[in-house]
């Protein structure tokens, strides 16, 4: 038990051989220490977080544990008070922990069904280390009085994966903040792996956990060829913010601009090209550096969008084997890769642009080259400006998308 005049912003309380009578759940009694907190004598202080647990006594009975932490300091002697004057019940004030966090480890060790306050912080790792530490804490026949010191496990990529999975984490951002909030409350594990590893560990760890986690669904649409796909969209509801308007634009539009659909549909190209983002794994604009196409070779579709060529993202004859279907070989950064890229697929290409592709030598223009580029594309012009009073903001849809790809 704590000294009475001592003051802290986290308590651990514990409510031994608990009167269910007085306190029938975990809710209950977590109520009545926050009702406590709030009314006590003393100067006013705010809960800003909580948890609570119910467990078994060793003989028999039950008892409470509940872990809370103040907006500042304050004396426990008034909450204390407060329980036994109202509810005649007398709790246990420790100071066996130096932060939240092991404090909350300790309450929520046991009992799976422990209860939190609302936007409590995220301090769990993934659910099956959580069922684990339990497990080998109910094992375990420790006396009261013992102490044992051991040095902290350190997480392993695969504990990490589990966790970026169960949290459902997509970036090495999102992984911060909440190593960020753990820190904050004394769990400092998840921080020490992001600092400690480095930005090429946790950016591998969160994309092949994913990888991973998808690899069954990626097996099977590497099944489908790419106009099964589609139709499965055609199958999918439209998004909120489309609700069918979109494939109306579409029609509207390739109408306005003297674009027949059967034609526009037979070269599978559209001026709503941000459904293919949401349809296929897409290989957007390249950079203008030497590694520009690195993931060109695992896309479905690639969309150069307000495309402009120059020789610093591509050679032209290296584009112009690839707009041919033929083997293009590609720099690539050795550090991760043991060659250059063999970029040899049937990957369709689409592009928006001003003008046309023309290739200038010596400040004249090639008309040879010129030319071998302009077969290699079916290209449509839309000329047709709409006021702004008629233009709509619609979200890329796929089954609209679907609709007027397969609609002829």
């Amino acid at each position: 038990q704590l000294q009475p005049a001592k003051v802290r912003s986290v308590y651990l309380i514990t409510y031994s051989q608990a009167d269910l009578s007085i306190f029938p759940n975990r809710q209950s009694f977590a109520d009545a220490v926050c009702e406590a907190v709030l009314n006590c004598e003393g100067p006013k202080t705010k809960l800003i977080q909580w948890a609570c647990c119910q467990e078994n006594h060793k003989r028999q009975g039950k008892h409470y544990h509940m872990v809370i932490k103040l907006n500042k300091i304050k004396r426990w002697l008034p909450i204390w008070q407060y329980l036994k004057n109202k509810w005649s019940v007398y709790v246990h004030f420790s100071n066996r922990h130096a932060n939240y966090y092991s404090a909350w480890l300790y309450t929520t060790k046991e009992d799976e069904d422990f209860i939190q306050s609302a936007g409590h912080p995220d301090l769990g790792n993934s659910e099956r280390e959580q069922e684990d530490g339990r497990s080998r804490m109910k094992g375990k026949n420790v006396s009261k009085t013992s102490v044992k010191r051991k040095r902290s496990k350190r997480l392993s990529c695969y504990e990490v994966s589990n966790i970026i999975l169960e949290k459902k984490i997509q970036n090495r951002t999102e992984l911060l903040a909440l190593a960020s909030a753990q820190k904050a409350e004394g769990k400092t594990d998840l921080a020490e792996f992001v600092m400690n590893r480095g930005n090429r560990v946790v950016e591998e760890c969160i994309s092949t956990a994913w990888e991973m986690e998808k690899a069954n669904e990626l097996l099977q649409r590497s099944k489908l060829t790419r106009l099964q796909i589609l139709e499965k969209c055609l199958q999918d509801p439209c998004t909120a913010e489309c609700d069918g308007r979109g494939v109306v634009c579409a029609q509207q539009l390739l109408a306005w601009n003297q674009v027949p659909i059967a034609v526009f549909n037979r070269s599978c190209k559209t001026f709503l090209l941000n459904p293919l983002n949401t349809i296929y794994k897409s290989f957007t604009n390249p950079a203008t550096s030497t590694f520009a196409w690195v993931g060109a070779e695992k896309a479905e579709v690639i969309f150069l969008n307000d495309f402009r060529w120059n020789s610093q993202i591509i050679q032209w004859h290296d584009l112009l084997l690839m707009f041919e279907g033929q083997t293009v070989h590609l720099p690539a950064p050795k550090s991760h890769f043991s060659k250059d890229l063999e970029f040899k697929n049937d990957t369709p290409i689409f592009c928006t642009t001003k003008h046309d592709f023309v290739y200038v030598k010596g400040g004249v223009i090639d008309r040879m080259e010129t030319e071998m580029m302009a077969v290699r594309w079916k290209a449509f012009q839309f000329q047709r400006q709409i006021p702004q009073n008629e233009q709509l903001s619609i979200q890329p849809c796929a089954r609209c998308f679907a609709e007027l790809i397969l609609s002829q």
